[in-house]
């Protein structure tokens, strides 16, 4: 592993059976790829901010106050400092990149370590539990993924969605090195959450954004029974393959509504609906609880899916700093040597 030492048992390591699913020809070439990498980012975006007005909710009362769907962002985001799932996974995409000695930085965990720290002083816009701990740990000198661990076994081993919010950028960096995709996006989980079933949500939505923008539809019953060759936890593989087109499949009376795996189901369903970009994003937000982590999952699957195109204009309006996001997502999507 090249950015982390790691000896634990927890650590997914290589995945063979998901690294053949992954090195499928492009069955579908898209027309206009960039459109699509942009599109991850700025999906992101606008799913996080959507959510945001209604997040901790449950679904009656959201619908109860909107009747007709949460169907626009306040814009006044666009004067707002970024919200944590957006400005981590712009921290990440940076890190990824921010070398002298090309286009990729070998060294971008303890970049990201460190670009972490500066943004919970600077801003800490709705951070997580689990991610101010850890940050905490990490700015009084705890190396990464020591100080991840540490949280994650004083806190009864839980599986917060803090890290699979923020893991698109790996796969638009290694979108065609599946490799090294499945190299980093566990280590980018291991950062601030350590928990297996973390590494590997963060694995399963890079490898289905890293398909969409290949053209590849996702059969999530092959998605499945890969990981599971692979060595992750039943349950998991069970919560993957259960994700359907209807947005009922999904675990909404799960007690804990940020756990890593219900985020991931909302990403793996947008996969698989047959909605729109906006149709979608607007059934994530009626559904209720952490609805813009849920919302930034499916906004980035949903954009490596249907481009920035698919993103209504009124929505992109309110999103901040709109250049540096598309500058980076086009950044990553041609770095990859």
């Amino acid at each position: 592993m090249r950015n982390l030492i790691v000896s634990d048992r927890e650590f997914i390591g290589n995945a063979p059976n998901l690294l053949e699913l992954l090195a499928l020809e492009n069955a579908d070439c898209p027309d206009d790829p960039q459109d699509r990498a942009r599109g991850v980012l700025l999906g992101l975006a606008a799913g996080n901010l959507l959510g945001i007005p209604v997040e901790g909710l449950s679904g009656s009362a959201i619908r109860g106050r909107f009747p007709n769907g949460v169907t626009e962002i306040d814009p006044g985001e666009r004067r707002m400092p970024m919200d944590d799932d957006l400005a981590q996974a712009v921290d990440l995409g940076e890190s990824l990149l921010d070398s002298d000695d090309g286009p990729v930085n070998a060294g971008w965990v303890e970049n990201f370590s460190a670009k972490l720290v500066r943004w919970r002083r600077e801003n800490g816009r709705g951070i997580g539990i689990t991610t101010s701990a850890v940050i905490e740990l990490l700015e009084a000198g705890v190396s990464p993924p020591e100080a991840g661990r540490l949280i994650y076994e004083g806190n009864n081993r839980i599986a917060p969605n803090g890290a699979v919010m923020r893991c698109a950028p790996v796969s638009l960096l290694w979108h065609s090195r599946p490799a090294r995709l499945i190299e980093d996006s566990p280590t980018s989980a291991m950062v601030t959450h350590y928990s297996p079933l973390c590494q590997w949500s963060c694995l399963i939505i890079n490898a289905t954004i890293a398909l969409l923008l290949g053209g590849n539809m996702p059969d999530l019953a092959s998605l499945a029974g890969a990981v599971l060759a692979d060595g992750c936890p039943a349950e998991v593989a069970e919560w993957v393959g259960e994700v359907g087109e209807d947005i009922e499949s999904l675990r909404w009376d799960h007690p804990h509504t940020g756990h890593t795996l219900l985020c991931m189901q909302f990403g793996l369903w947008a996969a698989r609906t047959p909605l729109t970009l906006e149709e979608a994003l607007v059934k994530v937000m009626d559904a209720g609880g952490d609805t813009d982590t849920n919302g930034a999952v499916a906004g980035a699957v949903l954009g490596a899916r249907y481009g920035a195109r698919g993103i209504p204009e009124r929505w992109l309006n309110c999103v901040p700093q709109q250049e540096r996001l598309e500058s980076l997502a086009l950044k990553l999507w041609e770095a990859a040597p």
